[in-house]
């Protein structure tokens, strides 16, 4: 625990990047050597990705200032569900955190399929009709506004300590990447794993091109949401298509990172 806690609380800032990017390369490479899709113009596509990823890096920086003063000042005065409810174990705070941001990103992200104003920027992501390790950068910069601004909604509500809140950013980090990565797990392994976290195998079948697969397995990093809420599906690997069947497919091949920017505001598919 100590070790955990001086790691993250000292804020290996350097560190942390390496250990994304370490992450992001090696599910890069293992793609092209083991998935089926080298016909697929994949630098092109994580290039888009890449550059689309660009437009919310200032919003990213901006509320990650906010945040940070926010949750100093909680720590600072005891502000929070957390230091209220006085957990002794520092591995209760650790477990309760997880559990709770867990929770409220499940929340937020099926509200981001069923209301549909948020659908128009979430669908942006869902349009990927190749995923793989650069799917993981694709988000339109109002949603990441909003999910930002649940997440510091949560936290502050939450009022953990800020090594904690970085222990769950770089866990859940490394889990986008994964998840993301044209990757599966051995059937057996994923049926395993499944029945606590999310795996790729699982999120795969959310990338599904059409309902009820793309509304199911909402999860964070646990998969016990989808599973209590009856959201949770499986598909077979032959069985799978990305992208969505409301775009056309010209839409849904690798394009310029201005046009999905402006998408959301001239495409009228979006229920």
């Amino acid at each position: 625990m100590n070790t955990i806690f001086n790691f993250f609380n000292q804020n290996h800032q350097n560190i942390q990047s390496g250990i994304f990017v370490a992450v992001f390369l090696v599910c890069w490479f293992l793609e092209y050597y083991v998935s089926d899709s080298s016909f697929f113009p994949k630098k092109k596509h994580v290039l888009n990705n890449f550059l689309f990823s660009l437009s919310g890096a200032v919003i990213q920086v901006l509320v990650s200032v906010v945040f940070l003063k926010i949750i100093l000042f909680e720590n600072a005065n005891n502000i929070g569900l957390i230091p209220y409810l006085n957990f002794k174990s520092g591995y209760l705070n650790i477990l309760f955190a997880f559990i709770f941001l867990d929770f409220t990103y499940w929340l937020y992200h099926f509200l981001m399929h069923k209301i549909p104003v948020l659908w128009r920027f979430h669908s942006v992501h869902h349009s990927d009709s190749h995923l793989n390790v650069s799917t993981s950068l694709r988000e339109h910069p109002f949603e990441t506004m909003i999910r930002l601004g649940h997440y510091v909604l949560a936290v502050s509500f939450l009022g953990p300590a800020l090594w904690i809140i970085s222990l769950h950013q770089f866990i859940q980090i490394i889990s986008k990447i994964i998840i993301h990565a044209d990757l599966r797990l051995p059937e057996k392994t994923d049926r395993i794993l499944s029945f606590l976290v999310l795996t790729p195998n699982m999120h795969q079948v959310h990338h599904h091109y059409v309902r009820p697969y793309t509304d199911s397995n909402y999860g964070d990093l646990f998969s016990i949401w989808d599973r209590m809420f009856k959201t949770f599906y499986t598909l077979k690997k032959e069985e799978l298509k990305f992208g969505l069947d409301q775009y056309p497919e010209s839409v849904q091949q690798p394009e310029a990172w201005y046009k999905m920017l402006v998408r959301p505001f001239i495409n009228s598919n979006f229920k």
